[in-house]
């Protein structure tokens, strides 16, 4: 009786302490949507080109540098209601997959001693409708005090719809708009605020 009374406390403190150690390897910074923002462009008809955007994002930064940014698929805003959901249903189809996915790994130690702006190079992984493609380009990083940073792409990042199987989707909606053409290269921007 004296072990099982002495087990329960154990238990308890393993417990506690695992949770914690979870929770310390979790986010060490939050994306906060508010202040962040992803847009794309899509050209048709060879010459006019729309911007758009989502409005949902998430993301973090564990304490070991590995970052990632979620964008919520049904939270595509082109302006247009049908275009929305045709984006959702032909496209994107969110029933299957709601979320796209970008990560890339930091060096965390230099993320969190900068002083001022600096440009860096970015490799990530974008896992779209269950299609993964690498994308490279420069961000720029702003400290805005010891808590917050934003990171701003320095150029627009191109994603090609052929290296994420997006062709067919995007086949049917230039169909269905009754378009000569949609644009299968994807130019990208965003500007990303991180808090901790």
């Amino acid at each position: 009786m004296f072990t099982q009374t002495l087990t329960l406390p154990i238990r308890l403190i393993t417990a506690v302490g695992l949770i914690l150690s979870s929770l310390s390897a979790q986010a060490a910074w939050q994306l906060v949507n508010e202040s962040s923002q992803l847009n794309f462009i899509s050209t048709k008809a060879s010459h006019i080109a729309e911007t758009h955007t989502f409005d949902l994002l998430s993301g973090s930064i564990t304490d070991t540098g590995r970052a990632q940014l979620n964008i919520d698929l049904a939270s595509v805003a082109t302006g247009i209601d049908i275009r929305n959901e045709r984006m959702q249903t032909m496209l994107f189809n969110v029933v299957a997959f709601p979320q796209a996915e970008i990560t890339t790994d930091l060096d965390l130690r230099e993320f969190t001693s900068l002083t001022g702006p600096v440009v860096k190079p970015i490799s990530a992984k974008l896992s779209l409708v269950g299609q993964s493609t690498q994308v490279q380009g420069d961000v720029l990083v702003v400290p805005v005090d010891g808590n917050t940073v934003n990171v701003t792409t320095v150029a627009p990042i191109v994603v090609n719809a052929n290296g994420l199987e997006l062709v067919a989707g995007i086949e049917a909606l230039r169909e269905v708009a009754g378009l000569p053409s949609i644009s299968y290269s994807v130019p990208v921007t965003f500007s990303l605020t991180f808090r901790r």
